[in-house]
């Protein structure tokens, strides 16, 4: 939340099970989706914190020990000198905080990879090419995988089993083969903003949300123009006191 605060609940009985300081307006909380992982990327400014919150078996923080300490690789990475990874201590590491990555922008989103090694983040802005970076976990190094960006990148997803590479930027989205470094397919949302993306866990469905209240679906087996768009009305009521 904005009151520089992260904090975890359990569904099951609606507490609140762990609260850590992170010392600034949080834009973006993503869990790791691989089930043998306990960590949580959070997007602070233009850092993007590891959070261990240990809130797991014993074999699951075991591997996600194992994946915290890894060594790094020699050699710096091409864009050691734009992103740097670093380690945590007293009260940071106390509180769970493992790892920082510092962006040179604000970070918006966060999203991992379904294998849990990899995490993607967003940096909107027009001027700069620097907009999403691709981050691997057990060899702390990140790429910047577009050197132009063709508009304002908006959100970005991993394809839950294929190398793709959704990215969505004000009108459309791109998806690109991160194997053969190419793009693939471009869908048309028909929508004057999007907002965000997700990617159904089959793969073979997107849905794409817009400022403007609409929800464009894609089939990816059909087309690159929605399958269906879906609008929703959003009401306010205020009660003025007299």
């Amino acid at each position: 939340s904005d009151d520089g605060s992260v904090r975890l609940w359990e569904v099951c009985s609606s507490r609140c099970m762990k609260t850590v300081q992170v010392g600034g307006a949080v834009k973006s909380v993503a869990w790791n989706p691989n089930p043998s992982l306990c960590l949580v990327a959070v997007a602070v400014d233009s850092v993007v914190l590891i959070l261990s919150p240990a809130l797991a078996d014993k074999q699951v923080l075991l591997s996600s020990e194992r994946l915290l300490t890894t060594q790094q690789e020699e050699g710096p990475s091409e864009e050691s000198q734009t992103v740097v990874w670093s380690e945590t201590d007293g009260e940071e590491l106390n509180q769970g905080i493992r790892l920082k990555i510092q962006h040179p922008k604000a970070v918006h989103q966060v999203t991992w990879h379904s294998k849990g090694d990899y995490l993607a983040s967003v940096m909107p802005d027009h001027s700069s090419h620097l907009q999403v970076f691709i981050h691997q976990l057990s060899r702390r190094r990140s790429q910047n995988p577009f050197r132009r960006n063709k508009g304002l990148v908006q959100a970005v997803s991993f394809h839950p089993i294929r190398p793709y590479f959704f990215v969505a930027t004000q009108r459309s989205v791109r998806i690109y083969n991160l194997v053969k470094q190419e793009m693939t397919k471009k869908l048309q949302a028909n929508s004057k903003w999007i907002s965000s993306i997700a990617v159904h866990s089959g793969g073979d469905h997107v849905i794409c949300g817009s400022y403007d209240c609409r929800l464009s679906w894609f089939d990816l087996d059909l087309s690159t123009k929605p399958y269906k768009m879906l609008r929703y009305i959003i009401t306010c009521t205020c009660n003025t006191a007299q």
